[in-house]
């Protein structure tokens, strides 16, 4: 198996475990994010939410394991996402809110991945620094913001607005 396909499988795993941290941990992300930003968000919501995301991620790992190339950019943007949601919720929100979040520890874990992709990845030359930017780039402007201000800000506007 080539060191990319294994980080990219390895981030799949990694979020498992990271969805075992956010259920378990200081009463759970679901209590964590009603207490703190959604009153109405629930486990059921939690649930859909990371089933969808488990789906998309092996999706874009088969994907890339299949067909190569340029479809290196798809599991990347999930890497820099979710990378960028570390340190602008989990981290970003311990400190500011003073409580832990659920999460914040095996999220690390989506940094040490994001790490090997740029020393072993990009600078090993499995991937393209263009195709590295470019996922990159897209994780974080779209997914690494979705995660950012959808549950803090964009889902509770929106409940609030239509109540």
């Amino acid at each position: 198996m080539p060191l990319t396909s294994f980080l990219f499988w390895a981030f799949f795993a990694s979020y498992i475990v990271h969805i075992v941290d956010e259920t378990l941990l200081n009463g759970g992300f679901v209590k964590w994010i009603r207490e703190s930003f959604w009153p109405i968000y629930h486990v059921r919501m939690f649930f859909w939410f990371n089933a969808a995301f488990i789906m998309a991620i092996a999706a874009s790992n088969l994907l890339f394991d299949n067909f190569g190339g340029h479809w290196v950019i798809l599991p990347l943007i999930f890497v820099a996402g979710f990378t960028t949601h570390v340190f602008t919720v989990h981290l970003y929100w311990t400190i500011r809110l003073n409580s832990y979040s659920p999460g914040l520890v095996t999220s690390l874990l989506y940094v040490v991945i994001f790490y090997l992709l740029v020393k072993y990845g990009v600078a090993g030359h499995l991937i393209s620094r263009a195709d590295f930017v470019t996922g990159t780039a897209v994780g974080i402007a779209t997914l690494g913001l979705f995660l950012t201000f959808g549950p803090t800000v964009l889902f509770p506007w929106l409940t609030r607005r239509r109540r």
